[in-house]
């Protein structure tokens, strides 16, 4: 099962890694990532679609009239940040049906990252959201 939790992880792992990485594109592991997350491009547009409908679905509105400030930013009752949270964190939970894709390998993505990488970001954290996507996903100790 792949949510969008999974799909904004992968797309975050990418740009981390790919900024990380020495000559990132000439890396097979990491072209092979970027691919992967070009190809889900759509799916990351609809996940950002989504929020703006909650976020409209939520802020603050007058005579069904959405309401701004002098910035033009939305403004927002505590109820409705508290459903637009609740909202959002149910969208990262939607599973996604992507399309077929060869799976990541995690033993050569991990033998690609820079030095200090791991402990400079949240690795672990990371390796696990993005479990679906990889080859032996659930052995992540490979």
């Amino acid at each position: 099962m792949i949510t969008y939790k999974n799909l904004l992880t992968l797309r975050a792992f990418n740009d981390l890694i790919g900024k990380s990485a020495e000559n990132g594109a000439d890396v097979m592991p990491v072209y092979h990532l970027s691919r992967l997350v070009k190809k889900l491009s759509s799916f990351f547009e609809e996940y950002e679609e989504a929020v703006e409908d909650l976020r409209l679905d939520h802020c603050y509105k007058e005579n069904n009239k959405i309401i701004r400030d002098e910035s033009g930013r939305l403004q927002w009752t505590a109820e409705g940040e508290k459903a637009f949270r609740k909202a959002t964190k149910e969208l990262l939970a939607q599973e996604v049906s992507i399309p077929q894709f060869t799976p990541l390998s995690y033993a050569d993505l991990c033998a690609v990252m820079p030095e200090g990488f791991a402990k400079a970001n949240p690795w672990e954290v990371m390796a696990e959201a993005l479990a679906p996507f990889y080859i032996n996903g659930s052995n992540l100790d490979e």
